[in-house]
């Protein structure tokens, strides 16, 4: 084997290391389609790239002081997680609807419309980064808005 080979073993050996947890984002499929967080809730056995133990850190997701503690929360607990006031309740919202928008984008059978760490449709931007820029930004305004998004989007039709 030639030194050039050797160095791409090793090049993609250690990429392969540095990429979240979720997996590589192989799904591609991109379009107007979306299961609800209750449709993944209970059919676990149709996730890919993740697992329902996975904490929300694993993902890349960040967290502001407010809401550091569900950095922690496994996957299937932010699915279930309900809502209230103020940042408490916005960011159990939002993780509700997120985690379900990341299970979505994840699946190739899924023509979801926002894909996790690349442009999604209509050129909008990586869901990991409206997810980190809402969950940071200490404002339930925010949050909320971008829960409403996701939302929108998980309801638009699941065939799986």
């Amino acid at each position: 084997m030639s030194k050039r080979s050797v160095l791409a073993v090793i090049v993609v050996a250690m990429v392969g290391t540095l990429l979240p947890l979720g997996g590589s984002a192989s799904a591609v499929r991109i379009g107007n389609e979306g299961c609800t967080p209750g449709y993944w809730k209970n059919h676990t056995d149709d996730w890919e790239e993740a697992s329902p133990g996975q904490t929300l850190a694993s993902l890349g997701w960040t967290f502001g002081s407010e809401n550091a503690a569900y950095a922690d929360l496994t996957m299937l607990e932010a699915l279930s997680a309900g809502g209230g006031t103020g940042i408490d309740g916005a960011t159990r919202i939002l993780v509700r609807a997120a985690t379900a928008a990341w299970l979505n984008a994840a699946h190739e059978g899924v023509g979801y419309p926002y894909r996790r760490f690349a442009t999604g449709l209509n050129g909008r931007a990586p869901l990991i980064d409206l997810i980190n820029d809402a969950l940071t930004s200490g404002s339930r305004r925010a949050m909320i808005r971008l829960a409403n998004t996701l939302d929108n989007a998980n309801n638009l039709g699941c065939e799986l």
